[in-house]
């Protein structure tokens, strides 16, 4: 793992704080040979986050020369952080405590075409009643980390797209919503978030990418522990990238774009203009749930089904080739909600295609799996969000949480 130099900011406590969240109990010596930072740097990251209250000395372990090493483990209940992920079929929230334990879960009913101000009180009422739940303290909860779909404007908190209705295109979402609940809101990309998410679970230093599927497709690749943002943190638009140069005009201004193509919307209006098959599979609802039914059905044995699938999967897997050519990773996670129910189909022709396509692949293989819960990954990251903003402040302090 590549050295962070001196600063103690981001990336210094953020990659102490996740090796430590991961290995349970760490000594300074090890987290020095982990991350390749001096001795001196370690202590000051590590003082600094014993400082904050979010780590502690936990025991002892003997060295092999020498007195014995303290070990440094985290302090579970120091804070907690709210994650909410919100498309425009379903929403997911999480209450994750300083372990990345997710104390309290509520599944939401998603935008739809409701006015937005009727989407931030749904939202702001469960997040009161998830914190109610989880019974934690107020003034330990360090704000609202909201995964959303793009494009998106992260640091002013307004989202930049006309979907699903025109009122969302510079609707100050993040804002709306910390008015609402008293609590300091981060918005993120949802497939960013869903990597974070993953990361936080296992993996503190590792690269990969992530195919996201909800509404539609997108992207993310965490690099040595580390969101890929571009300039406007609206980098690895996936369902953006062209499959078919000559195919149908996009309307982001693309042709053949992967969205239009393989996305849940394409794969559920080709079923619907299968009668036998729609009423077979009880088609009708929404985008998300009707996608999810043609997947179970696939997942069952109805051949019909499994086509479209198995289309979409294809055509999802041109587009992860590009994707994995660009940033030369080893690892791609798929997470969302419409994987739900067909996520071994789409990982298993995933890795076919990728360790027969890839370019380096006579160096090394491509692993594609699927997150320990493809529903939750991207709230669960937008609850690490909140986590990662405080660590990158000048100067962090646990007293900037929101009160009520």
């Amino acid at each position: 793992m590549r050295s962070f130099g001196a600063d103690t900011r981001l990336p210094t406590l953020a990659v102490v704080l996740d090796i430590i969240r991961e290995r349970g109990a760490v000594s300074r010596v090890e987290l020095a040979d982990t991350t390749g930072m001096t001795p001196a740097t370690m202590t000051h990251a590590v003082r600094k986050l014993t400082a904050l209250g979010l780590v502690h000395e936990v025991g002892t372990v003997q060295a092999n020369r020498g007195t014995p090493r303290r070990l440094i483990g985290i302090r579970e209940d120091a804070c907690y952080m709210v994650g909410v992920q919100l498309d425009q079929f379903a929403a997911v929230g999480v209450v994750v405590d300083l372990a990345g334990r997710v104390v309290v879960r509520h599944d939401m009913p998603g935008a739809g075409k409701r006015a937005l101000a009727s989407v931030v009180a749904d939202l702001a009422g469960h997040v009161r009643d998830m914190l109610g739940d989880a019974a934690v303290p107020r003034d330990k909860v360090l704000g609202i980390g909201l995964a959303t779909y793009g494009p998106q404007d992260r640091e002013a908190g307004v989202v930049i797209t006309p979907h699903p209705t025109p009122e969302w295109t510079g609707y100050p979402l993040a804002e709306t919503l910390a008015e609402a609940t008293g609590l300091p809101v981060a918005l993120e990309n949802d497939a960013t978030a869903a990597g974070l998410g993953v990361q936080t679970l296992a993996g503190s230093g590792s690269s990969f990418a992530v195919v996201f599927m909800s509404g539609g497709i997108g992207g993310g690749v965490i690099l040595d522990g580390h969101p890929y943002r571009g300039v406007t943190s609206n980098g690895v638009e996936l369902g953006h990238i062209s499959v078919d140069a000559l195919g149908e005009d996009c309307s982001c201004g693309n042709r053949g774009c992967l969205d239009p193509v393989a996305g849940p919307r394409p794969v559920v209006e080709r079923a619907l203009e299968n009668p036998a098959l729609a009423a077979r599979l009880g088609l009708g609802a929404d985008t998300l749930t009707d996608f999810n039914l043609i997947g179970r059905g696939a997942r069952e044995g109805d051949a019909d089904a499994a086509a479209l699938i198995a289309d979409s999967a294809q055509r999802l897997a041109v587009g992860t080739v590009t994707l994995v050519n660009m940033f030369d990773v080893g690892r791609v996670v798929l997470a969302g909600q419409a994987f739900a129910e067909s996520g071994q189909a789409y990982r298993d022709v995933l890795e076919e295609w990728l360790n027969r396509s890839v370019f380096m692949r006579h160096v090394h293989t491509v692993e594609v799996e699927l997150a320990d819960d493809v529903a939750q990954a991207a709230a669960l990251g937008g609850a690490a969000v909140v986590l990662r903003n405080l660590l990158e402040s000048p100067n962090p302090e646990l007293r900037t949480a929101g009160r009520p």
